[in-house]
């Protein structure tokens, strides 16, 4: 096993944060793929994503001011609108066309703001993962979750990828110690990977003794799609009496659904988006789904604790190799669909753009 220095599908939806970040005259600026974007809401309400970057004396056009639905260079004065077209320049009568900045196709969808960072003629919208269930009737979750990881993405994919981890790096708050002898079923499709992973009868992990009220074994679920394109994971969970199975509809059970939208930064740093929603199991606990969040957010505190000293180690000592064992299995597979995936984006940025499935 090695790190490749990058590993960036650039033709893919990625997720550039949640909608509340961009408010009123916000500009924000987020570096995305090794590219330094802005994004900001027009006086219409659309999100825009532009190069951040004036292209004249490379300012950072976050470090200007929105004026309705265009945005300002405070350097010079140049005004860019959505199109990233320069529409004026102060003391210039004519703009000549090359003073331009690239813009991004953008979608604000399920409180999300999804950005292509690819060819702009095949940006298709209906290819944007579902993400509805942080917004869900039914389920409660707080949005919002954020972590920035100084990891290159592969190595957090590879940890998610990964239950076997769960008995060891989590043993205190999510996991057990069973978990980490546990072999999931594993199904790949052209471009996901399926993983259901089943622990019967069980210890509850930590938080559930603490937030819950099940008994003292437990059957527990683990269903999750790992979409290779896009770095976009999603997880059911559950976690029943002995017998009840992942439908359970006993009251004490506890059901949680999260997503996580991988990021990357740069080949050295991740943005790592996510949220859990849960159903209304049984509880005493105040505050439950507060609660909860924190517990979610801790265990993944803990997944980066582990993964970015794994990253500094491997700076420290760069090509050394890595051994594998079985629980690699399923990573191994997901690279070499990765590399597949690559190297057809790289073969297609090479033919004439496609007409069809462009953003609509």
């Amino acid at each position: 096993m090695f790190l490749r220095d990058e590993m960036f599908l650039r033709n893919a939806w990625y997720v550039a944060g949640w909608d509340a970040e961009v408010a009123g005259d916000t500009l924000l600026p987020r570096r995305l793929l090794g590219d330094d974007l802005v994004f900001f809401r027009g006086d219409d309400g659309a999100i825009v994503a532009l190069e951040d970057r004036c292209c004249h004396r490379h300012a950072p056009l976050s470090k200007g001011q929105r004026e309705g639905n265009r945005v300002r260079c405070m350097y010079h004065g140049l005004v860019f609108d959505a199109s990233g077209r320069c529409v004026e320049v102060p003391g210039q009568e004519r703009v000549p066309e090359r003073l331009c900045v690239r813009s991004y196709p953008v979608v604000e969808r399920d409180r999300l703001i999804w950005v292509w960072m690819g060819l702009p003629e095949n940006a298709a919208a209906a290819a944007i993962p579902d993400a509805h269930w942080h917004d869900c009737a039914n389920w409660s979750a707080e949005r919002g979750g954020y972590i920035h990881y100084d990891s290159n993405v592969q190595l957090i994919a590879d940890n998610l990828l990964d239950f076997s981890h769960l008995g060891f790096v989590h043993n205190k708050s999510i996991g057990t110690r069973k978990q980490g002898s546990v072999r999931p079923e594993v199904t790949f499709d052209d471009e996901s990977v399926t993983v259901r992973f089943t622990t019967p009868d069980s210890p509850p992990p930590p938080f559930a003794r603490e937030l819950g009220a099940l008994a003292e074994r437990v059957d527990r679920f683990n269903f999750y799609v790992w979409h290779v394109r896009g770095n976009y994971f999603v997880q059911d969970s559950v976690i029943a009496p002995v017998g009840e199975g992942y439908e359970s509809a006993d009251p004490s059970t506890i059901k949680l659904h999260t997503f996580i939208a991988l990021t990357p930064r740069d080949a050295q740093s991740t943005h790592y988006f996510w949220s859990t929603a849960h159903n209304d199991f049984r509880s005493t606990a105040p505050d439950l789904t507060r609660r909860l969040t924190a517990q979610v957010a801790h265990a993944f505190h803990e997944d980066r604790e582990i993964i970015e000293a794994q990253q500094r180690s491997i700076a420290a000592a760069p090509g050394a190799p890595m051994a594998a064992i079985a629980a690699d299995g399923t990573l191994l597979r997901v690279r070499r669909m990765l590399d597949a995936m690559l190297s057809r984006e790289a073969q297609a940025s090479h033919a004439p753009p496609a007409a069809e499935g462009a953003l609509a």
